[in-house]
């Protein structure tokens, strides 16, 4: 995946979320390139977009909401120290190591919570916060988290590709080939060429995180997710930690009904894989409780969702959600005598 740099960053994608490595082979970059450009940052949210520190997208849109706000019922946090399994949020301060410029902070944007040990934020972040105590400050240095650049990754495409609008600097989103989202920086435009560049605008940096503990909780309880079926699955196959999955969704609001996102209108199914925290907790806990081919509604609460933040200026702070989703295919197999429509 990759994300958008600090400043065309989204509403509550912090930049530590998920910052996996891109492994996208330079053909693929140009085909996406060329067939499937998009302009602006539409975000696809039935999963979270990994932002930079944490992602966003029904791609993990990891919940962070603050304890002292958290709108659904937990259990009483009795932690002196940040252990794996327990919620943490933290303050901090992301700086290059070599000039000192800060490329990300949560001042004025509250505090960043995670589960820790549940591979929601990098993964030198995770180990880093264990055995903190409230209150306590750390410097947690990242050696190459965001990958390295490479020349592959700046690709080359006709002007007429790119909106006339879009210049040198900005951001560009396009659609994948398994229907991830791609980012991509413009260098240059000249009258017949426009070079993007796919790296991530951190790669090959040497990073620093001024990290402060600001509460330790227990996570909120996973039956809150409720999942109704509308139509049965096999009852017999379902899916685990690390499974790929194809899946149709349809997100709305549940305060108001208005549909925020959906892939079936789109065509084209959304490809994720599976309890390792690339879509909402409310959908790795929700989704598991489905067999393949069944139909059913996720009623996701805000802390299981996008929390105190939201996402994308669509989805608003503390909303609860509601998906209407499909399981199409759990590791290519798809249920007996259906056929995939859409491009997975």
């Amino acid at each position: 995946p990759f994300f958008t740099s600090n400043t065309h960053r989204p509403p509550g994608c912090l930049p530590l979320i998920m910052a996996r490595r891109s492994v996208f082979p330079v053909a693929v970059l140009a085909v996406a390139a060329l067939l499937c450009l998009k302009w602006g940052s539409r975000l696809t949210f039935a999963a979270h977009w990994h932002g930079d520190v944490r992602g966003c997208r029904p791609s993990r849109l990891a919940a962070s909401t603050p304890a002292t706000r958290n709108k659904v019922a937990c259990r009483a946090a009795a932690a002196d120290e940040v252990k794996k399994g327990l919620m943490v949020a933290v303050e901090f301060k992301m700086s290059r190591a070599d000039t000192g410029e800060v490329v990300d902070t949560t001042e004025g944007k509250g505090p960043m919570e995670f589960l820790c040990g549940g591979s929601q934020v990098l993964p030198s972040l995770d180990v880093g916060v264990v055995g903190m105590a409230v209150g306590e400050r750390k410097d947690i240095f990242l050696s190459n988290e965001y990958g390295e650049r490479e020349d592959a990754k700046i690709v080359p495409i006709a002007n007429e590709k790119v909106p006339v609008e879009a210049v040198p600097g900005q951001q560009l989103e396009l659609q994948g080939s398994g229907g991830q989202p791609m980012r991509a920086r413009i260098l240059s435009r000249n009258a017949t060429t426009v070079m993007l560049d796919f790296n991530h605008p951190w790669a090959g940096l040497a990073l620093k995180m001024e990290v402060t503990v600001v509460s330790i909780r227990t996570p909120p309880d996973e039956s809150i997710v409720d999942v109704e079926s509308i139509s049965p699955g096999d009852g017999a196959t379902f899916p685990k930690e690390g499974d790929r999955l194809v899946m149709h969704y349809t997100g709305t609001l549940a305060s108001s009904g208005q549909k925020f996102d959906s892939s079936v209108d789109r065509g084209e199914p959304f490809v994720f894989t599976i309890g390792v925290g690339q879509v909402i907790r409310g959908w790795d806990v929700g989704v598991m409780k489905m067999s393949l081919g069944e139909k059913a509604v996720l009623k996701i609460p805000s802390a299981m969702g996008y929390g105190d933040r939201g996402a994308g200026g669509v989805i608003p702070p503390y909303a609860d959600l509601i998906f209407e989703v499909e399981l199409l295919q759990i590791n290519g197999i798809r249920p007996a005598g259906t056929k995939l429509t859409g491009r997975p």
